[in-house]
């Protein structure tokens, strides 16, 4: 990863902390009875891309593993929560696609995704919960040269609300807890770094987010707990308006 971008991650990491930091003050006003969380785990991710043409045939599919870690903290009242998270993933992917002149490429995508949320609960009765979420996405992928054609980097930014529904209910001797998301771009950008080319800023299409989980959490002791939890999601991304590439 380039160290510029780096350098923006960990800038905008830290602009999402002193937020989370200040709205949870405030909120928290407002919580006579209130409790704190946190929660660290380690997260494997199997991550598909797909890319298509206006007439629905697929250019590019890719597939692999990304693996990394996600933390959270949170306060939780009679009626409501408020949760701040953060994560990050990388791993590579098998780029299985074609060059620019439609010949077959087979080569490897480097990956790397950091998520941040604030996300909200609000309790319609003790097992039904509706939710809303405003999150920040940065994508980093970088697919390697190969002998009849040079590589690139890409970076998609977008920031997503959702809005979702969550049933909860005692299993065994823990929680069971079944969630539903869906979510719409409120902007997005992506930007491309083509081998003797200059990086050109590109403008994404419509992009639009569907998530399902299911979790299972279990005390271990009075203020610890374990928890298991299986995601799905899908971000599907128009295509935007073309732009011109430039060299010098």
């Amino acid at each position: 990863m380039p160290m510029l971008n780096w350098r923006k991650l960990c800038s905008r990491a830290g602009s999402f902390g002193l937020l989370s930091v200040v709205t949870g003050t405030v909120i928290a006003a407002d919580c006579a009875q209130r409790t704190l969380h946190w929660q660290a785990s380690q997260v494997s991710n199997r991550s598909d891309w797909n890319e298509r043409d206006n007439a629905g045939r697929q250019l590019v599919h890719e597939n692999g593993l990304l693996h990394g870690a996600e933390l959270s903290a949170g306060l939780q009242c009679a009626d409501w929560n408020f949760s701040a998270t953060l994560s990050q993933l990388s791993g590579s992917r098998r780029y299985d696609g074609q060059t620019s002149t439609g010949v077959p490429a087979i080569s490897t995508s480097e990956v790397h995704r950091s998520d941040g949320h604030l996300q909200v609960g609000f309790n319609l009765t003790p097992e039904w919960q509706l939710l809303g979420r405003l999150a920040q996405v940065a994508l980093w992928r970088n697919t390697a040269s190969i002998a009849s054609a040079s590589g690139f980097s890409e970076r998609f930014d977008w920031t997503l609300l959702s809005v979702g529904t969550q049933w909860s209910s005692a299993f065994g001797p823990g929680q069971l807890s079944l969630s539903a998301w869906l979510g719409k771009a409120l902007s997005s950008r992506m930007s491309i770094d083509l081998p003797g080319r200059d990086p050109t800023g590109l403008q994404p299409g419509s992009t639009r987010s569907t998530e399902l989980s299911a979790g299972w959490r279990a005390p271990l002791a009075a203020s610890w707990h374990w928890q298991a939890e299986l995601r799905y999601r899908r971000t599907d991304m128009d295509q935007g308006a073309p732009a011109f590439i430039t060299r010098a």
